[in-house]
């Protein structure tokens, strides 16, 4: 009980207990739910991070697209920051590539609705699944070309 009031109150100290406890092998005296729970956490807050890489390239691909006469530097600088995010979340997480095809539809269905909240176009305006493919999210040189409204 006094773990689980540790680890609501004071999460840093909680930390560090457990893997002090965990490098002498005090595994009786582990908070065992919440580290199992942390842990799973990790797992997901990663997952997040790509899908969130990939919402924020998908919509700066689609203003690039869309918005041709609004380009601007800012928005490619955009685009090449997404990409190398994505390159680093895969680097640091190779598992996640067995979730890409996952990754790239969620991130795309947010990046959509805020690529139309940006431009004020209709979202319909927009493809309903991804008009990318993989290749071309992580190719640092393609840039789709203008897209009539």
């Amino acid at each position: 009980m006094i773990q689980h009031n540790l680890y609501e109150n004071d999460f840093y100290t909680w930390s560090c207990q457990q893997a002090q406890l965990l490098r002498e092998k005090k595994f009786d005296q582990v908070d065992w739910s919440n580290i199992i729970e942390e842990i799973e956490d990790l797992g997901r807050s990663e997952y997040r991070a790509f899908v969130s890489a990939i919402e924020q390239l998908t919509l700066h691909l689609l203003k690039w697209q869309y918005q041709k006469e609004r380009r601007s530097p800012s928005w490619r600088h955009s685009i090449d920051k997404q990409r190398i995010q994505i390159e680093r979340i895969l680097e640091d997480n190779p598992g996640l590539q067995t979730r890409i095809q996952e990754a790239v539809s969620k991130g795309y269905k947010y990046g959509r609705k805020g690529a139309s909240k940006e431009t004020f176009l209709d979202e319909k305006v927009f493809p309903q699944g991804c008009p990318y493919t993989w290749e071309e999210l992580v190719d640092e040189d393609f840039f789709p070309e203008g897209h009539q409204v």
